[in-house]
């Protein structure tokens, strides 16, 4: 198996999390902001409770990246 198999979708994966991550944290902050360009649908509490379950998910990939030039040869 190639490695590209399985380092793209990592990455892709962690750009996802980490997006999710930003807009979520933006939406706890600054949340008039945020619900207003989502139309409302992300309100700070929605965005509380998706940033504290994206947490472990991102943690795992991250540390899946982070490892990938050890298990993986170029």
């Amino acid at each position: 198996m190639k490695d590209e198999t399985i380092k793209r979708p990592v990455h892709i994966l962690l750009a996802i999390l980490i997006i999710i991550q930003l807009v979520t944290g933006l939406g706890i902050v600054y949340y008039q902001i945020i619900a207003s360009l989502t139309l409302g649908m992300l309100s700070k509490d929605l965005a509380f409770e998706i940033h504290i379950i994206n947490f472990v998910p991102l943690l795992i990939v991250l540390v899946i990246h982070s490892f990938m030039p050890w298990f993986l040869d170029d």
